[in-house]
């Protein structure tokens, strides 16, 4: 339902118009009245001013807001890359409503199912069916409407399918099979996740809103107080029954959505910063896998063969932690994930050079012609570097996040290869094939699911350096002064 009322509208609109040009009145012509008319005039604004707060407050109080232009969807979102788009009729708006720590509109999510194979999350405020955003804190110019979101503004995805999911702006992507809008059934993987110093107007870190973001909080170099959330949040399968979190002292348990295995918590920010930050742990949809918790999470509950267990990894430190009942160690990953020995897959790659003048900003590593297909989400070509120093220096990777046909040619660009100063004498980069399910194989010594198909090392050219990323330039700028 969408409520529009004109003379209402047009008059908040002449009011913040009065309001942010002021001098329009005191340079306005003076016109002689005929006697009474000016007290009429003033009268009637006065009636409409209480006309209108009136309306306001009737609507304040009776929890209905405007509504305002929808959210538009991701403009450069193919079926083919990244998290796809939404897949027809496979969309669900969960149940779960969370109140606002200081009131309004309540927090909600929905699960969309995408053309890549991914089950992704969006995280919004809900007004009379529909998940949004509010035109506050520097959004949509401060109007003070609800703004729609549909299915099609999805949450960017990085690729990685091994890794289970990430986490972005406005919710996560992970890894799906069948149907998990309906009964939730053969799930991939799962997430559990956590956005610190969110805004209370729900839009995140999108930078394309009317009106500029956080306006006010530049303005003046602050935060306000209460204007930010913790929210905790993730999908867990059908598997799992409720979670547990830590508020001050206290220990809280929270239903999940059953199939999904969806939970939402919305706190009040202890620490309030100026940044959003955000935190994701892999999750996991079978008993007795971690890490498996995020944040103020402790402990996951699943039921399984008639009885309920728990997770209590510590997702940052990887330690366990201590449960009533704890879930059984989960079956060995399957024999089909063995070492695979080297065969047709092995290719050799190649590599040219980007130049700024005579930096070098990227090496796009190529091998002629996949030997897998990559038909979704839960697989992908990668490159990885090895270290060339004591604290890890010169790692670097990169994800082609895309979908590729089988002997189809494979570029992938990676970023400042030879910013740290010991990849002057050479870099070794590896292509990798990653695949997440029954059928994965390994190369030695890597993680289930990762292949190498070949390596290249790569060499400054002659009379040139390596470029520095932009935030490493910046950074020495500050510390020189």
């Amino acid at each position: 339902m969408t409520h529009s009322f004109q003379v209402l509208d047009q008059l908040e609109a002449e009011l913040v118009r009065v309001a942010r040009h002021p001098r329009s009145l005191r340079r306005a012509p003076a016109r002689r009245l005929i006697p009474g008319r000016g007290r009429r005039l003033a009268l009637i604004l006065a009636v409409v001013l209480l006309l209108l707060a009136g309306a306001t407050l009737a609507l304040a109080t009776s929890g209905v807001i405007l509504t305002g232009a929808s959210v538009p969807p991701t403009p450069s979102a193919t079926p083919s890359a990244g998290a796809g788009l939404p897949l027809p009729g496979q969309s669900r708006l969960l149940s779960v409503r969370v109140p606002d720590p200081v009131g309004g509109l309540p927090w909600g999510m929905r699960v969309v199912q995408t053309t890549r194979g991914l089950a992704c999350v969006q995280i919004g405020r809900v007004s009379e069916g529909q998940l949004g955003e509010l035109g506050l804190d520097g959004a949509y110019g401060d109007d003070g409407r609800f703004h729609p979101v549909g299915p099609g503004v999805l949450p960017s995805y990085a690729g990685a399918a091994a890794e289970g999911g990430v986490t972005s702006e406005r919710g996560s992507c992970v890894l799906a099979y069948g149907d998990v809008t309906g009964g939730g059934q053969a799930w991939g993987s799962a997430v559990v996740a956590e956005f610190q110093g969110a805004d209370e107007n729900a839009a995140f870190a999108r930078r394309n809103l009317r009106g500029g973001r956080r306006q006010f909080a530049r303005r003046t170099g602050r935060v306000l107080q209460g204007r930010r959330r913790q929210i905790l949040y993730g999908i867990l399968g059908p598997r799992a029954v409720s979670v547990t979190y830590r508020a001050g002292s206290e220990l809280r348990v929270v239903p999940v959505v059953p199939g999904v295995g969806a939970y939402l918590i919305v706190l009040p920010e202890k620490t309030p910063s100026e940044r959003e930050s955000q935190g994701e742990a892999p999750g996991t949809d079978v008993p007795g896998e971690g890490p498996g918790t995020a944040g103020p999470l402790v402990a996951i509950t699943y039921s399984t063969q008639g009885h309920t267990c728990e997770n209590g990894s510590d997702a940052e430190t990887g330690s366990s932690v201590a449960v009533k009942h704890a879930c059984p160690p989960p079956n060995p990953y399957p024999a089909s994930l063995r070492v695979t020995p080297p065969g047709s897959f092995v290719r050799t790659p190649s590599a040219t050079f980007q130049t700024r003048g005579n930096q070098v900003t990227a090496a796009i590593i190529s091998i002629p012609d996949a030997p897998f297909a990559v038909t979704s989400a839960a697989e992908g070509y990668a490159v990885s570097t090895s270290a060339c120093g004591p604290r890890a220096e010169g790692v670097r990777s990169a994800v082609l996040d895309e979908n590729i046909a089988a002997s189809a040619r494979v570029s992938i660009r990676l970023e400042y290869p030879f910013a740290d100063a010991c990849t002057r004498n050479g870099l070794r980069a590896e292509v990798i094939y990653q695949a997440a399910g029954p059928d994965a194989k390994r190369s030695y010594g890597r993680a289930p699911g990762e292949l190498v198909i070949g390596a290249v090392t790569l060499r400054l050219p002659p009379r040139e350096v390596g470029a520095q990323p932009p935030h490493a330039r910046q950074s020495r700028l500050t510390t020189s002064r």
